[in-house]
């Protein structure tokens, strides 16, 4: 999702404004704004226009124009609804039938010039008192070049279609939300939600059968958090008609929280102790008890971990020191999975302090719930580690300790465990709250165990059997080698997710050019293994074992992992995934050798030049698929089997969140800047940015390397900040992201702003 800084009355265009939100006599009319203003200095008129833009020399993208007309709610009046495109083609004319849903689909002249900007009118008459109202919908004329390359080397065609695409999926969720308004102990709640109520489906209808996709909560929590991540909140202007959606959505998604007694859990065994390998990289064996005799002795990872040094230790999550901890109630019966949907839906809100209107949490925070929702995940961490020194082979045992299953202390499943991990980063990185040293300490042991570490080269074709290369690889209830259902490419970036939680990222290593290579390369291994299989052709419905990108529900949680790579505590998200395997990626000369643009690549059949689309192509493809009938903005069916109800009832939401580049909070994506050459001082760079929300400060980090890695340079408790630092040179481009901080942690990362020093 591109935001445009852009000023309708200075483009130097003629054309009719009006004011965004215009209300004559009783009507009162509201357009769907791309930007919906965050800051209430510009949330009168907000003029930020829609894309379009042309697929072809003839042909132009169809849009929908997302409208409302409140004051039509429970009215027995007939009205007539009129949309004037301003391009010159005829008028769309149509009786009201549903107030909430005034929409209209348009296709804008194909051979318009980029930048071109129409205004369209939608005009409502109340027939039977003869008032009316009208609200403007701004469109622009956008690049469909993919050619040319944005200022973070990426095609901007790819912009141009992410944008229509969001457009679409936020208009399908808003047309498929059950309103109602009750009242309760003489309060007024209005609710809505996509859970399986009457008078919606959250699937599609196909044939006039709906898809069976149960009536979990969790999909109203997450269908709130892709309004959130595009802008839209629930104390957000309410001439932006997505603003009461999130709020009834947010009123319906808390009576989903149920809450108890905290609980300790009491762990067996010291992480520090049992986070190891062999010192040669060969995995510990039974025959020795793992004390690696003959390989060098253990090696481990995390030797200063002080979680449990005595065991058996008994730790009580309770962060506020309210002794409860919170899950979800959703009807799933599966608590790790549909917990932390909640809990991240409540921290894109970027509002602690905001109080639940219903449910047991009725008058509490948000960062209430957020933190005994954390205490629940804690206390559900299972507590014991049955591995090597018990007889047991690595990666074998789903009870090798750590990490979640569906329920408290079941056991270890990587599956589940990313949404613990998700849950955890939110809520430390989102809301400020503590993420406990203990879970961390314990969940490394996991990921250790169940890394695959067999095979350590490839012995066949297919990356999913037991005999291919599964070096790096992790599996369902283990390593993948021993626990493979439903293949590698959702438990293995959960696994990643897990690592992002723990501090364990990229290090060292001569195979990406760098000058020595440290021993922890558990990231290196698994980023490896997931980019050499990345590019696997995809064959929708039916490959999710064998292909990454055809599986919604793993791409999702790779997202989270690029977007949340934490190496050594320090934010640093990844813009190209890299392999230690050379010739994996070729063909785009525009990016690092070894590597691809994971969000924006875009295959020569897409317009780009490298091997396979990335994952924004990649969804803007699987959008609507025909096989479902007329386009209408919905994902479905694109994750594991077409009959997974379960789990495609989300794919709209999560096809959202993943286009926008985000996973719990909606960044900074207007950092600018301009360089000063060297005269009476030395070069320097000048940033400026809008404040992100619970912001206390900004880290400030420059690269000389497009993408990164980045390094600070400093911190700025405003939204400017001047970079003076030794480094800087007349001639050279430089390029910088901003990092929010909401205390010590670092929230999200900024777009990246591209500036050359004058010469």
């Amino acid at each position: 999702m591109t935001h445009r800084c852009l000023s309708i009355l200075g483009s130097g265009m003629v054309f009719s404004l009006l004011t965004a939100q215009h209300v004559f006599g009783a009507v009162t009319v509201l357009t769907v704004p791309w930007d919906p203003c965050p800051d209430p200095s510009c949330r009168t008129a907000p003029t930020t226009p829609h894309t379009s833009y042309p697929i072809n020399s003839t042909t132009e993208s169809t849009i929908i124009m997302g409208a409302t007309v409140p004051s039509a709610v429970g009215s027995s009046d007939k009205f007539m609804v009129d949309w004037h495109f301003g391009d010159g083609s005829p008028d769309a004319t149509f009786a009201l039938t549903n107030p909430y849903d005034i929409s209209t689909t348009h296709q804008y002249p194909a051979s318009a010039a980029v930048g071109t900007i129409w205004t369209a009118t939608v005009t409502v008459t109340d027939t039977t008192t003869s008032t009316n109202g009208s609200a403007n919908y701004y469109v622009i004329q956008e690049s469909n070049d993919c050619t040319k390359l944005d200022s973070a080397n990426r095609p901007v065609c790819l912009a141009s279609r992410v944008n229509v695409a969001i457009d679409w999926g936020l208009w399908y969720m808003h047309q498929t939300m059950w309103r109602s308004t009750s009242t309760a102990g003489g309060k007024t709640v209005s609710w809505g939600g996509w859970d399986g109520q009457p008078g919606s489906s959250p699937c599609p209808t196909v044939k006039g059968n709906a898809w069976d996709c149960g009536a979990y909560g969790s999909i109203d929590a997450s269908n709130v958090q892709a309004f959130e991540v595009n802008g839209h909140l629930q104390n957000g202007p309410s001439t932006d008609p997505y603003s009461d959606d999130v709020a009834r959505g947010l009123a319906r998604m808390t009576l989903f929280i149920a809450n108890e007694k905290n609980l300790p859990v009491t762990y067996n065994y010291d992480p520090a102790k049992q986070n190891y390998t062999c010192a040669d990289h060969t995995l510990p064996q039974t025959s020795d008890a793992g004390a690696c005799t003959g390989h060098g002795g253990r090696h481990y990872y995390n030797p200063s971990a002080t979680a449990c040094t005595s065991p058996p230790c008994k730790v009580t999550y309770d962060g506020n020191g309210n002794g409860l901890m919170a899950y979800s109630m959703d009807g799933s019966g599966e608590y790790s999975y549909t917990t932390s949907p909640f809990l991240d839906a409540l921290v894109a809100t970027g509002t602690p302090n905001a109080v639940a209107q219903t449910g047991n949490y009725a008058g509490d925070t948000f960062a209430t719930i957020v933190q005994d929702i954390m205490d629940f995940y804690g206390y559900s961490q299972y507590f014991d580690d049955y591995d090597v020194d018990r007889g047991y082979a690595r990666g074998t045992n789903q009870s090798q300790g750590g990490a979640w299953l569906y329920g408290p202390q079941q056991g270890d499943d990587n599956s589940t465990s990313q949404w613990a991990a998700i849950g955890f980063i939110s809520g430390f990185r989102g809301f400020g709250l503590t993420l406990p040293a203990s879970v961390t300490d314990f969940n490394q042991v996991w990921i250790t165990n169940a890394q695959d570490l067999q095979e350590s080269a490839p012995t066949g074709p297919d990356p999913y059997s037991k005999g291919g290369d599964n070096l790096g690889a992790y599996g369902y209830r283990g390593s993948l080698r021993y626990s493979n259902a439903a293949g590698p490419f959702a438990v293995t970036p959960s696994a990643m997710v897990q690592m992002a939680m723990d501090g364990v990222g990229r290090s060292h290593n001569t195979a990406f050019g760098d000058a020595t290579t440290d021993f922890d390369q558990r990231w290196n291994t698994t980023e490896t293994y997931y980019a050499d299989n990345f590019c696997n052709a995809v064959s929708p419905y039916n490959q999710v074992v064998n292909a990454p990108r055809a599986y919604m529900y793993g791409l999702y949680s790779f997202t989270k992992s690029m977007l949340l790579h934490n190496a050594g505590g320090s934010l640093a998200p990844i813009q190209y995934l890299r392999t230690e395997t050379p010739n994996v990626f070729t063909g785009n000369p525009n990016v690092p050798a070894n590597s691809i643009d994971w969000y924006a690549a875009l295959s020569a059949a897409n317009g780009g030049k490298d091997p396979c689309d990335g994952v924004a192509q990649t969804l803007v493809s699987y959008q609507s698929k025909p096989v479902y009938g007329t386009f209408d903005g919905h994902w479905f069916g694109n994750t594991y089997y077409i009959s997974y109800s379960t789990q495609a009832a989300y794919e709209t939401s999560w096809a959202l969140i993943m286009l926008q580049q985000t996973v719990f909070v909606s960044c900074v994506k207007n950092l600018v800047g301009r360089g000063a050459p060297s005269g009476s001082g030395p070069p320097s760079v000048t940033l400026t940015w809008t404040n992100q929300a619970n912001a206390t400060s900004y880290v400030v980090a420059r690269s000389s390397t497009l993408g990164g890695p980045y390094t600070s340079v400093g911190s700025s408790s405003g939204t400017t900040f001047v970079d003076r630092t030794s480094g800087l040179s007349n001639g050279s481009t430089y390029y910088y992201v901003v990092l929010p901080q909401i205390g010590s942690a670092e929230v999200c990362q900024s777009n990246q702003a591209s500036i050359k020093i004058p010469q």
